[in-house]
């Protein structure tokens, strides 16, 4: 399959890739196991969710242009994120798989996809991710997190174009803290619970 754009790829004296790319950041989630929350403008640690992602989005290297997708509920809330380097999306709020198709048939490749639900998300974790999707020769390469046997996805993937080849890149749970997402309120409370326990140790120095 022939890619929309080419990208260009090299190696930086720290060894990690650099990479000419957009990213999306899906945040159209309508958060019903949250009591219809908008999960991306929660705050976790005095950080609202899509905060953190574009933190992560700006700090990676080769970045050309984020493009924030949302429903059209949440486009009056949004209407302050888009810069220079930010476009917001209006997406047709039809379910994640289906928005997720309509942004990028409409952006160029390669495209990181990242969630607007993790609290806790590092740029850290996210280069990681990309140095080994680097590695697959496939249209997509998606992570999963792992506990035990059982994996599921999280929302992070590099697409090099639309064709069907997948890999799946697999983390362990040692890296739960800055991948687990907030679905349910047992997550937010988790979530919560780090917060206070990150204040009693600034305390506590």
């Amino acid at each position: 399959m022939q890619y929309l754009v080419e990208y260009m790829i090299s190696i930086l004296d720290n060894n990690w890739l650099r990479i000419l790319m957009n990213v999306v950041i899906m945040a159209g989630g309508k958060g019903s196991r949250l009591g219809g929350m908008k999960k991306p403008l929660l705050e976790v640690c005095g950080v609202k969710l899509i905060d953190r992602a574009l933190t992560v989005a700006k700090t990676i290297n080769g970045v050309d242009k984020i493009f924030v997708c949302v429903g059209k509920d949440d486009l009056n809330a949004f209407k302050d994120y888009g810069d220079e380097k930010t476009a917001v999306v209006l997406c047709p709020g039809q379910g994640y798989v289906e928005d997720l198709i309509f942004i990028l048939k409409r952006v160029s490749f390669p495209v990181l996809v990242l969630p607007a639900d993790i609290p806790f998300l590092s740029n850290r974790v996210v280069m990681e991710f990309l140095n080994k999707a680097l590695e697959c020769k496939t249209d997509v390469a998606t992570l999963n997190l792992c506990k035990g046997s059982e994996c599921g996805e999280v929302g992070i993937s590099l697409f090099r174009g639309l064709g069907g080849s997948w890999c799946n890149i697999y983390f362990d749970y040692t890296k739960e803290k800055e991948l687990r997402d907030i679905d349910t309120y047992e997550d937010l409370q988790w979530a919560m619970g780090l917060c206070e326990s990150m204040e009693d140790l600034k305390r506590l120095e």
